[in-house]
C-alpha cells in the first residue's frame, strides 16, 4: 500500500474536520492517498514538519516565516488561497473619536490582538513604529492575547479589541482586513459607529509548506490535485466557502515577496524562535 501524504492543519474551529474530510476524500478519489493530522497550535505543527513527521503543513504567514528561517531556507511554499494575497491590517476607532491618522494616537490607548497574529499585532506594531519612531512611547499599547497558538486564525482577539473600542476602554486598535470586511457586510456594529483611519500595504497570509527534502513527485502531485478542484462543484464549493477562498493559486516568487515585511517585523521583534 502506498504511503499517504500526511498534511498538518491547526484545528482552530470544529469546521476544520469537515474541510479536511472533503479535501482528503477528493485526493483519494483522484487516486492520491492523503490523510491529515490536526494540531492545537502552529508551534507543534512547525516542529512536526521540521522533524519530518508530516509531509506538508497548512501554515499561517507567521508559521511559514518561522519554518523558512528555522530550516535555513530549506522550505518551499507550494499553494495558497487567492484570499491570502494582498491581505491587510486595518486600524479602527469610534467615528466620534477624532482620530484620523496614526499621529493622532499619541496619548491614546491602542489595542493589539494576540502577540502571534501577523495582522492584529506583529505588523500593526511595526507600522506604528515606522510612523511614530520614538514617539510610540506616547501610545499606551494594550495587548489582547486571546488566541495564542492560533496565530490570529480565529480572530477572537480582534473582536476583543473591537468590543473594548465599542465600550470606550480603548481609543483605537488593529484588526485584519477579513474581520473588517465581515463587520461591514454583516453590520455587526451600529452603522457608522466605527471607522477605519489606516489601511496597510498588502502582504501574504497562509500557504501549504513543504521542506525541500520532500520528494519532488509528491509535491508536484499534491499541487496538481489541489489546483484541479472545481469551485463550481457543490462539495468543493462548500469546502472553499468554509475555508475562505475562491480558488487555490500557486505560490510564486511574486507572492513570496508578500512575506518580506512580516519576516522583517518578526526579526525586529525577536519572534523567529518556535517556542512550544
Amino acid at each position: 500500500m502506498t504511503k499517504p501524504i500526511i498534511v498538518g492543519s491547526v484545528a482552530y474551529d470544529p469546521k476544520i474536520v469537515t474541510i479536511w474530510d472533503i479535501i482528503r476524500d477528493y485526493f483519494n478519489e483522484k487516486g492520491v492517498r492523503l490523510d491529515y493530522i490536526l494540531f492545537s497550535n502552529y508551534e507543534a505543527q512547525i516542529e512536526y514538519l521540521l522533524s519530518g513527521k508530516i509531509d506538508i503543513a497548512w501554515n499561517t504567514n507567521v508559521a511559514w516565516v518561522r519554518t523558512y528561517e528555522l530550516s535555513n531556507h530549506k522550505a518551499q511554499a507550494l499553494v495558497m488561497r487567492d484570499t491570502d494575497i494582498d491581505f491587510k491590517s486595518v486600524f479602527i476607532s469610534k467615528t466620534k473619536s477624532g482620530i484620523k491618522s496614526i499621529q493622532d494616537l499619541k496619548g491614546k490607548k491602542f489595542g493589539l490582538g494576540s502577540a502571534d497574529s501577523a495582522q492584529a499585532a506583529i505588523l500593526p506594531l511595526k507600522y506604528l513604529q515606522n510612523e511614530l519612531g520614538e514617539s510610540i512611547k506616547d501610545v499606551e499599547i494594550i495587548r489582547y492575547n486571546s488566541d495564542l497558538g492560533k496565530h490570529g486564525d480565529t480572530g477572537r482577539s480582534e473582536f476583543d479589541v473591537l468590543e473594548d473600542i465599542k465600550n470606550d476602554k480603548l481609543d483605537a486598535g488593529a484588526i485584519g482586513i477579513s474581520t473588517w470586511v465581515r463587520i461591514l457586510e454583516e453590520s455587526l456594529f451600529s452603522d457608522g459607529e466605527i471607522e477605519s483611519f489606516y489601511t496597510s500595504e498588502g502582504y501574504c497570509h497562509c500557504n501549504f509548506t513543504a521542506l525541500d527534502s520532500l520528494d519532488k513527485s509528491i509535491k508536484k502531485r499534491f499541487v496538481e490535485v489541489l489546483l484541479s478542484q472545481d469551485p463550481n462543484d457543490p462539495i468543493i464549493k462548500k469546502m472553499m466557502q468554509m475555508e475562505g477562498l475562491n480558488r487555490w493559486v500557486l505560490t510564486t516568487k511574486e507572492e513570496l515577496k508578500g512575506y518580506d515585511v512580516l519576516t522583517e517585523a518578526m526579526k525586529e521583534q525577536d519572534l523567529i524562535k518556535n517556542n512550544w
